[in-house]
């Protein structure tokens, strides 16, 4: 599978390093998040890749809850807990519980499907800024504050009818946005079809704190910086 070469495997552990974790944020997510960049202090593994590495090991199931409950970083050895009432959590040698995973369903482990559905998701999920999250924080006057942007990924969902489907492609339903107070959950919903037959539903949770009053002069020099980011990375890169 195309996802072997953002992680490595020995035994039960595995581990990324930044540029595997990166290289997959920019080249495969679209997502060129700060704290994904291989020089920044804070950096840690996007949520997208845990995700993708879980559907490589346990397959697609009809129902897949994901809960992230801490940052992930670099050259850490991490290990799936063993599968107990089809809940999993990934742990790091410390045993802190950093991603929580439950199944249910039927399930399928068709490598090209698989490899299809993680490459539709995580270029949708990088895509959530700034061509959706903007608006909706547009919407209710609030954005997060650029000098301390606090944007955690809470959770995601999926829900098949079926998994045994020979071709899937993922299309945006709805994002919402739940104010309360300084914080925010932004949820961005979508749908999975094979042609033209829904086959599957699904959503992700994200969570902005610490919001300011929203200013449109800043917010277009957020998102200059963000795109001259990716500029200067494909440029690199090419």
């Amino acid at each position: 599978m195309f996802l072997n070469e953002f992680y490595s495997q020995e035994d039960s552990t595995f581990r990324f390093t930044q540029h595997q974790a990166s290289h997959f944020a920019k080249t495969v997510a679209n997502d060129y998040n700060k704290i994904h960049d291989v020089d920044n202090k804070r950096f840690c593994v996007p949520g997208d890749l845990l995700f993708a590495v879980s559907l490589a090991k346990f397959g697609l199931s009809e129902t897949m809850k994901i809960n992230f409950t801490g940052m992930v970083r670099n050259d850490v050895d991490l290990q799936f807990s063993p599968l107990s009432e089809n809940k999993t959590t990934i742990i790091n040698a410390n045993e802190q519980v950093l991603m929580e995973l439950e199944l249910a369903g039927n399930s399928s482990h068709d490598d090209e499907i698989i490899s299809k559905i993680i490459i539709e998701y995580v270029q949708f999920s990088g895509k959530n800024f700034p061509d959706v999250m903007v608006p909706l924080m547009r919407s209710e006057n609030l954005m997060f504050n650029p000098a301390r942007a606090l944007i955690m990924y809470k959770c995601m969902e999926i829900n098949m009818t079926r998994v045994d489907v020979k071709n899937i492609a993922l299309r945006f339903d709805e994002a919402l946005i739940d104010v309360n107070g300084k914080r925010a959950t932004v949820t961005f919903k979508f749908d999975f079809y094979e042609g033209e037959e829904k086959v599957g539903t699904g959503q992700k949770e994200m969570l902005l704190s610490g919001l300011i009053p929203y200013e449109e002069s800043v917010m277009n020099g957020v998102i200059a910086d963000y795109q001259a980011a990716k500029v200067k990375y494909l440029s690199a890169a090419s």
